[in-house]
């Protein structure tokens, strides 16, 4: 059953019954719709303290659906019809290979045809009224255009329509190549590639769709191999391939693609230096692993704002109880039972919690949008092709509101059987529940269950290295014991041991079961925020007499009335206290965590990039099919030293990964190793030094260097492969796999070389295709390395490159990582809204529940100021311990997470107390909730002392 058949299924079973209640017994809907009528502000009130929490979990769907289907939609703007590439080394053979494709009537194939692209720096010279401008690395492709715009079944998604082909020296450009060169038709452009220049007048400018899209630009066939065949220095050749369609539309040729892609590969098995890529069915897997990823990260951070939502729910629920006592112990005395009271509560919350679920749906709509084009200004994923649109599934959406509603739900459901177990007597008359040290028989039988539950769970995870059970087995069984203890010590001291073994795990297992937490996923963290955050506002609700104790001081020097009144009352509620504790010490975990990380990384920029540039100053990517001269560089008087790189992608598989992924791969040569070399974090058996591991990598070609990111999926699983572990590379024209072992890892690959290997090896897998396009450059004493940059730019133009410190690399990445996690935080701060609109409302039924004392405080002489400060005294009281707790536990988290060598996989990762944003941190929330707590403090003060004494309501 699929996820949302097993979410409607349960929020069925639990809101059938209520339906089917409110049908046969109207009055019980009636009491609950009057209920919501007598009320409608603070109805309101509820329903949006309740959709953040529905708004949270759709939005991380969201966004993670917009990623994927932008993605996806890559296949429509620069595919169209291609759905397979049939690549040869030799161009000559490409005919035969199109023949033999096409005779063998393999099932599911519906066109070919034959593509050569290169990747070129298109430059539009400067004008009149313009400068000049240039796209340093941009794929233009050459194909018979009439072929091309019946390639398919659906000549739609070509995107040639009633293009003409164009002629020699024309040039055909997308909208986005265009826009990007600032060219009209008729106009002329410039094409650097293979050492040569050539002008081209632009013919026609067409839609980034299909065919359209598949290169920037269009050219006649020829003139990539008339360019290639005058190229002065090495450099990748044109790349020939068969684009071969598929039966289907142009996103459902998936299916088809699993089948065709091994039939080709089995017929072409005897062709010398063929790949088989099935390009679209990539592209849609890499889609949905993107999308996956970034709403797996998003409803990660957006659980602990979820489980304040549930704590607000609980809380309102539980007040809304207190409140209406007198009147469920009428009901009850009138002949109700404790199942139609259930119920008579229960419908009243569903009708809460179903408005709050629909409403929340639409906010999370809108939210998860916004989010989604603050990722892309953050990534810069518009430079590459990548335009984010509003794409709404209906299953995220009905999981999302599904979810949100059954959560809820759940929580009414359990509230109300609560309250149903009322004494009717205390209850007319608005007794308190007597205390009492007894401990019942069932609560010693369920708290052994959960002892042995918890050691269970605890044994699991120490046995099976498993993270989550290893972090929440001992709370479990510790949270579970406070009945046994309770026969032993008086209940504030066993409530107190409680708490301290909690908390003591929660820091301590970090340090125990380093190994095991510190390369664990996200979802360890979510486990500790709560096990953390539950130990210190368990402690806290324990240690209560040392408020008690300030507010008798300040009553017994003749000040401080305000204040005590302010205390007692959550002092006394001490459940519903610790409630809202929880609701703002979750979020205020996580913001502060993130903030202490954002302090760190910044902090370490110069480290990070002393280790990655191994003694040189500045990288330049240049055009593989137009690439910078190394022995030009090295000419100049302001360069000391170069080292060329072979910089490319290729397919890898390692351990528990089934199906390859392709990663970038460096060759490097002895040149890279004139000065310092770049840091490593681990090394495998028999290396002194990290020199000793590159030098062997250089005299070996079975070894390589990798990162601690490698085959990860991009950071977002577990590391697959360490030091001295094998894995093999998949020789792209050929599919043959080759075995090679990771002679260390590396934790400071900044600019994304993947896998460090010898040139030797980079020659034998990519033949005329190894070409240095990536260089290191260390520049002369006292010359300023951004400056060396900026000139090489310029200079460099032809070659497409582009250069920079390695300084300005790190932290331009940095901030890209620190603004990542703002917008996380800024995510998080709809949690923090969920509990300053939390505290708000709880003040404001505070006041209706204490409507009668506060009549009682009037008439006995109180003044209006001094009830209004006692209630914002109270809310004050509550902001302020749950963000202290909150903010204390996450910088606590994160400097333990910072010390541990496998959490990030940066060595040496310093921790730094970020004053000013825990400041900010601290600050606001309190402000905030004081804002939230001033009109119910307001209505408190401008009770009517004879009104309140004389009625209930």
């Amino acid at each position: 059953m699929t996820a949302v058949g097993l979410l409607g299924a349960l929020v069925a079973v639990l809101l059938v019954p209520l339906a089917y209640s409110a049908v046969r017994h109207r009055s019980l809907a009636s009491l609950a719709v009057r209920n919501i009528d007598r009320r409608r502000g603070e109805a309101v009130l509820i329903v949006a303290g309740s959709l953040l929490g529905t708004a949270i979990i759709t939005s991380s769907l969201v966004v993670g659906d917009i990623t994927s289907a932008s993605i996806t939609d890559v296949a429509r703007t620069q595919l169209g019809p291609v759905d397979i590439t049939v690549t040869l080394s030799d161009p000559a053979e490409i005919a035969a290979v199109a023949a033999a494709i096409d005779g063998a009537g393999i099932d599911g194939i519906d066109g070919m045809l034959t593509v050569a692209t290169a990747d070129v720096t298109m430059e539009a010279p400067a004008g009149p009224d313009r400068e000049a401008r240039a796209v340093p690395r941009r794929s233009i492709a050459e194909f018979d255009v009439p072929a091309g715009k019946v390639l398919g079944s659906d000549l739609d998604v070509t995107g040639l329509g009633d293009l003409d082909a164009p002629a020699t020296r024309e040039v055909v450009l997308n909208e986005v190549t265009a826009e990007k060169l600032d060219v009209t038709v008729g106009e002329e452009v410039r094409i650097h590639a293979y050492g040569a220049t050539t002008e081209l007048t632009v013919v026609a400018i067409v839609p980034e769709v299909g065919l359209a899209g598949y290169g920037g630009a269009i050219v006649a066939p020829g003139t990539l191999s008339d360019l290639a065949a005058d190229a002065t220095l090495p450099a990748v050749p044109p790349r020939t391939s068969v684009a071969v369609s598929l039966e289907g539309g142009v996103l459902d040729t998936r299916e088809v693609s699993d089948a065709v892609t091994p039939a080709l590969r089995s017929l072409l098995a005897e062709v010398a230096e063929v790949e088989v890529e099935p390009v679209k069915a990539t592209l849609l897997d890499d889609a949905e692993l993107q999308g996956a990823s970034l709403a797996e990260l998003f409803g990660t951070i957006g659980a602990f704002s979820v489980l304040a939502g549930i704590l607000l729910l609980v809380n309102l629920f539980v007040m809304l109880a207190e409140e209406r006592k007198s009147e469920l112990g009428m009901l009850r005395a009138l002949g109700f039972t404790r199942r139609r009271l259930t119920r008579a509560f229960a419908i009243e919350g569903a009708i809460y919690a179903t408005v709050a679920a629909v409403i929340g749906t639409a906010a999370g709509v809108g939210i998860g949008w916004l989010v989604a084009l603050v990722a892309g200004r953050i990534w810069s994923v518009a430079d590459e092709g990548l335009v984010f649109r509003l794409v709404i599934e209906p299953t995220s959406l009905a999981i999302g509101g599904l979810t949100g509603l059954g959560i809820a739900l759940v929580t009414i459901w359990l509230t109300s059987v609560r309250i149903s177990r009322l004494n009717v007597i205390r209850a007319i008359r608005d007794l308190p529940e007597p205390t009492t040290d007894r401990v019942r028989v069932r609560a010693l039988v369920l708290g052994a269950v959960g002892v042995v539950i918890g050691a269970a769970v605890t044994t699991l995870g120490i046995l099976e290295e498993m993270a989550v059970p290893l972090v929440v087995g001992v709370p479990i069984a510790a949270f579970s014991a406070t009945p046994l203890l309770r026969r032993l010590l008086p209940e504030r001291p066993a409530r107190t041991v409680v708490a301290v073994v909690v908390l003591a795990w929660g820091i301590g297992a970090f340090e125990l079961f380093g190994d095991v937490l510190g390369a664990a996923d996200l979802t360890v963290f979510v486990a500790q925020g709560i096990v953390l955050t539950a130990g210190a506002v368990s402690l806290v609700a324990t240690l209560d007499t040392a408020w008690l104790a300030v507010v008798d001081r300040l009553a017994s020097r003749g000040r401080g009335m305000a204040a005590r009144l302010g205390l007692a009352y959550p002092l006394a509620r001490r459940f519903r206290t610790s409630m809202l504790l929880g609701m703002f010490s979750l979020v205020l975990f996580t913001m502060a965590f993130i903030s202490v990380l954002s302090s760190a990384f910044t902090a370490q920029g110069p480290a990070f990039a002393a280790d990655v540039r191994g003694g040189f100053d500045v990288m330049i990517d240049s055009n593989p099919a137009n690439p910078v001269d190394a022995s030009a560089l090295a000419a100049r008087d302001d360069v000391a030293a170069v080292a060329p790189l072979v910089h490319t992608w290729a397919d890898f598989v390692a351990g528990p990964i089934e199906h390859a992924r392709g990663e970038p791969i460096t060759g490097f040569d002895e040149t890279l190793l004139v000065g310092d070399v770049p840091a490593l974090t681990s090394r495998a058996d028999g290396y002194d030094d990290d020199r000793a591991v590159y030098e062997a990598v250089l005299a070996d070609p079975s070894l390589a260097i990798l990162p601690d990111w490698f085959l990860s999926g991009g950071g977002a699983d577990e590391q697959q492969v360490r030091a001295g572990d094998s894995f093999q590379v998949i020789e792209p024209l050929t599919g043959e796999p080759r075995t090679l072992t990771a002679a260390a890892i590396t934790g400071s690959d900044w600019v994304w070389n993947g896998a460090l290997v010898s040139r030797e090896l980079t020659a034998d897998l990519f033949g005329d295709r190894d070409v240095a396009a990536r260089h290191y450059v260390a520049v002369t004493a006292g010359t300023d390395a951004d400056a060396v940059a900026a000139e090489l730019d310029v200079t460099l133009l032809a070659n497409g490159a582009s250069a920079a410190s390695f300084t300005a690399i790190i932290d331009t990445v940095l901030q890209q990582q620190v603004s990542f996690l703002s917008l996380l935080q800024g995510f998080l701060g709809l949690g923090l809204l969920v509990g300053i609109a939390g505290l708000g409302v709880v003040m404001i039924r505070a006041v209706r529940e204490r409507r009668q004392e506060i009549g009682m405080l009037r008439a006995m002489g109180f003044p209006s100021r001094l009830v209004r400060t006692a209630f914002l005294t109270e809310a004050g009281l509550i902001a302020t311990q749950g963000t202290v707790i909150g903010a204390v536990l996450g910088v606590l988290t994160a400097r333990q997470v910072l010390s541990s060598s496998d959490a990030f996989g940066e060595a040496d990762l310093a921790f730094s107390v970020p004053w000013l944003g825990l400041v900010v941190i601290l600050v606001v929330p309190v402000l905030a909730s004081l804002l939230a707590a001033v009109w119910p403090a307001a209505r408190a003060a401008a009770v009517r002392p004879a009104v309140a004494l004389r009625t209930a309501d």
